[in-house]
């Protein structure tokens, strides 16, 4: 097969003037005829696509169930869209052929003829209808508007009974309309399912279905020539790139709120770390038992029954109160506590974490600007910033310069 693209005329079913057979030893097409390919070669494939799968994303999901049902790699195989007028948004069917050979196709016919079409497609169609024609060896089918295929003789009477018994009754034919020579068996076969075979089109219309017609149900558009690909790369090459624009901005403000949740995150987690360490201080002192429901009632009950019982508790007390009086001043500097301890010997010490020693520094001045006697005992740099244990006391006389 030569780089010149070649057709034939055709002798069989089809319009020699508006058909011919893509072909070596032939002339080019003209501007008014359609190139045929072997319908042999270009399969009806009817896949099971989601129904509110559309555009570019359905077209990848039957490249995707074709190369599963071929096992051909995707590059390999030509696969576009195929459907009745009417139905481009919800087809169900691919036209499947091999990728070398639609190239091929593509370069022999060149860019003069009306279109590339397998040879199913040029045969007259209507809905409700079934067309047969037989050329040379082998027969070529329409199987209403959205279906066919071309196949040996001794073939297709096995896939014309696979095709009657994969349709529902709503896609069965209503007729049979013969072109020419008869497959052999064909009329009894039919009229053993009550359907009528008719040899001209005014017998079609006689049964009330609408004449056969070729080349007026949209069949031109599926030209083999066509890259359907290729036509939604130069369309988003023309018609998207001003989106660029605004998705370059949802992207910022995606960022930006994805900061603020964060940021809010910590402050919680701050907050829930500060209760918890509350909570525990709470119950190793003063509400051993029980559960912990307002902790500054159940502190003040506490330490009115201790004082009450015995005069002491003094020392828990001001533990307490030099522990609430930090807490405001942790949380609102960031820092997570990671271990509160109090004992009569040390007194009352946080293992505390900010961002780095500079935060350290204004955690310590603040805290002692909130009237407290702050020592760092030990200080070291961790993952997570600057970590120091930290001993808390009342300062002599509230708020004085710490020592």
């Amino acid at each position: 097969m030569t780089t010149q693209g070649k057709i034939a005329a055709t002798d069989g079913p089809f319009d020699p003037k508006r058909f011919g057979r893509l072909q070596a030893d032939a002339s080019r097409p003209g501007a008014k005829q359609v190139a045929l390919v072997p319908g042999a070669r270009v399969t009806v494939m009817p896949l099971d696509l989601p129904k509110g799968l559309q555009g570019a994303a359905r077209e990848k999901v039957a490249r995707r169930q074709v190369g599963d049902l071929t096992g051909q790699p995707a590059e390999a195989l030509d696969v576009r869209p195929f459907h009745a007028p009417g139905e481009a948004r919800q087809w169900s069917k691919v036209l499947v052929a091999d990728a070398a050979e639609v190239a091929a196709w593509r370069g022999q016919a060149g860019t003069a003829c009306r279109a590339v079409l397998p040879d199913y497609l040029g045969l007259p169609a209507a809905d409700g209808l079934w067309t047969v024609a037989i050329e040379a060896d082998m027969a070529v089918v329409r199987l209403g508007l959205a279906d066919g295929f071309s196949a040996p003789l001794e073939l297709a009477s096995t896939l014309l009974e696979r095709a009657w018994d994969e349709a529902d009754e709503t896609a069965r034919p209503k007729a049979i309309f013969l072109l020419g020579d008869e497959i052999a068996g064909l009329s009894d076969w039919a009229a053993a399912r009550r359907v009528p075979t008719v040899r001209d089109a005014a017998g079609v219309s006689a049964l009330g279905l609408s004449p056969p017609k070729a080349l007026a149900h949209g069949e031109l558009s599926f030209d083999l020539r066509r890259d359907p690909q290729a036509a939604r790369a130069k369309l988003r090459a023309r018609v998207l790139p001003w989106r660029w624009p605004a998705l370059a901005g949802l992207v910022a403000a995606g960022l930006w709120a994805t900061g603020q949740i964060l940021a809010t995150q910590r402050l919680d987690e701050q907050r829930h770390e500060l209760m918890a360490a509350t909570t525990a201080l709470v119950r190793t002192h003063f509400v051993p038992q029980g559960p912990i429901l307002d902790v500054r009632t159940q502190v003040s009950r506490a330490l009115a029954a201790r004082q009450a019982g015995s005069g002491t508790g003094a020392g828990e007390a001001g533990v307490l109160d030099v522990f609430g009086a930090a807490a405001g001043v942790l949380a609102e500097h960031r820092a997570r506590i990671g271990l509160v301890s109090y004992g009569a010997a040390q007194g009352l010490e946080l293992v505390v974490t900010v961002e780095d020693f500079s935060a350290l520094d204004d955690l310590a001045a603040a805290l002692d600007a909130a009237g407290l006697r702050v020592e760092i005992a030990q200080s070291r740099n961790v993952a997570e910033g600057a970590e120091a244990r930290v001993k808390l006391a009342p300062a002599p006389g509230g708020g004085e310069d710490r020592p």
